[in-house]
């Protein structure tokens, strides 16, 4: 909502000449207050059956490279209670949150995209895999069980991105870690969105956020294609002020932080010739040297990663059930044979899994929220370890219902089907940003 101020200065002035009334002041104050009234106004409007809720935000001044107010889709955004007196001037560099850019909508886009992701079939199914893809229909089908509060959003809007980095900085979120594929490239249910990161860096900026990119697995990637990848992040974006670089050390010099997910899926060779300091294709030392962080899954990965040549790993699920790693359980472990590895030791934190709307089969792994027990509990597991950052799964991946964002109870009785979402009850829509805000402030690192 922007604000709306008293004239004040206009009525000092007609005081100040002796020709002020009581009528004439009464009118101007009315009129403000008026303004700010209606300014406040929540609208409605019917999408596919839908009624949606909006509050209209003003457009931000902005720097996009390729994008332009006209394809940076509606304003239409919620504030929730978090208050910005609250927002701090200091990047929070050690808390972390997985954000995903992938989002589309037919008012920016054309389209909806992962909104209506594909119902996945079982992967265990010969038969299933031959049948026609099955797709949720937004808006009032969604490929989530929970519903954003602003609704299923463009991740090219200007004002959701400037939404997103502010909600970050309130809740003590210092580095937005994005999921990042090359140029023309992208996951099976989206579209390249390289050209998001313009944005997504001006808005961070503006609101104390810094970016780091989180590699995405694609085709046959090898070591040479993450050489790649790395050399363009940091050609193209390295410059920019709200690039997230950090110290291993007191002495040595800022390096980006690099998260590749699925990296057990390059050999250790591959690895070495990349990231050991003697390797063929080496970026130690160089322009291009990062602090590379891997994906813990099993209880052998650290061990695998040290002799890869990482700088650290990560465990990213927040299902405690699905893997070695995710597990609260192993992480003293995990963190004490890190510091003998001299790797860093990063676990990931989150409110809990449900991916049941776009794989049905998959409740085993369904981790229930209970009303933010199972995000304390997790938080409580990382503060008990001696770690240089905390990251937390996630900001916004609504499939896999990981998201801390906020969300609203809603309800949809139309085509293709009734929908009754979860919501985050008895807490407020904000209330996950409020529990990061809480927990992670008691957060001291060890090392970073």
């Amino acid at each position: 909502m922007e604000r709306a101020y008293l004239p004040w200065r206009f009525v000092r002035m007609i005081l100040l000449l002796g020709v002020a009334s009581p009528l004439i002041i009464y009118t101007a104050l009315y009129l403000s207050w008026r303004e700010v009234k209606q300014d406040s106004q929540p609208s409605y409007h019917r999408a596919g059956g839908v009624l949606v809720r909006e509050v209209v935000v003003p457009s931000l001044p902005h720097r996009a490279h390729g994008i332009t107010d006209s394809n940076a889709g509606p304003a239409t955004t919620a504030r929730s209670d978090v208050k910005d007196k609250h927002e701090t001037p200091g990047y929070a560099s050690r808390i972390h949150a997985f954000y995903y850019p992938w989002y589309a909508s037919p008012a920016v886009e054309g389209s909806y995209l992962h909104w209506n992701h594909r119902i996945l079939p079982f992967w265990g199914d010969k038969k299933a895999i031959h049948q026609p893809a099955v797709y949720h229909e937004p808006p009032g089908d969604l490929g989530a069980q929970f519903y954003p509060e602003l609704g299923p959003y463009s991740s090219r809007s200007r004002d959701v991105i400037d939404t997103h980095m502010r909600q970050m900085n309130l809740a003590g979120i210092g580095v937005a870690v994005v999921s990042w594929y090359p140029p023309k490239k992208s996951d099976d249910n989206g579209k390249p969105s390289d050209d998001i990161l313009p944005l997504l860096l001006d808005a961070g900026h503006r609101h104390s956020v810094h970016i780091a990119f989180h590699l995405e697995p694609y085709g046959p990637r090898t070591s040479s294609d993450v050489k790649a990848d790395i050399k363009y992040i940091i050609d193209t974006y390295g410059e920019h002020p709200a690039f997230y670089r950090t110290k291993l050390s007191g002495n040595a010099p800022g390096r980006p932080v690099v998260y590749a997910y699925d990296s057990y899926k390059i050999s250790v060779a591959q690895w070495k010739e990349l990231l050991a300091p003697g390797g063929s294709q080496s970026i130690r030392g160089t322009k291009y040297d990062c602090i590379m962080v891997g994906l813990v899954v099993n209880k052998n990965d650290l061990q695998t990663l040290h002799n890869a040549g990482f700088d650290g790993s990560y465990t990213y699920f927040s299902s405690r059930t699905f893997t070695f790693g995710s597990n609260p359980d192993n992480w003293k472990y995990l963190s004490e044979l890190s510091a003998q590895l001299n790797l860093m030791f990063i676990p990931s934190v989150g409110p809990g899994y449900d991916d049941t709307a776009i794989r049905p089969w998959n409740e085993n792994t369904r981790q229930d929220r209970a009303a933010g027990k199972y995000y304390r509990d997790m938080i409580a597991s990382a503060l008990e370890l001696d770690i240089e950052a905390v990251s937390i799964t996630s900001f916004n991946e609504w499939g896999e219902g990981t998201q801390i964002e906020p969300a609203v109870p809603f309800s949809h009785s139309g085509a293709p089907k009734p929908r009754l979402y979860l919501d985050y009850s008895p807490m407020k829509p904000d209330g996950y940003l409020q529990i990061t805000k809480e927990e992670l402030k008691h957060f001291v690192p060890a090392r970073l």
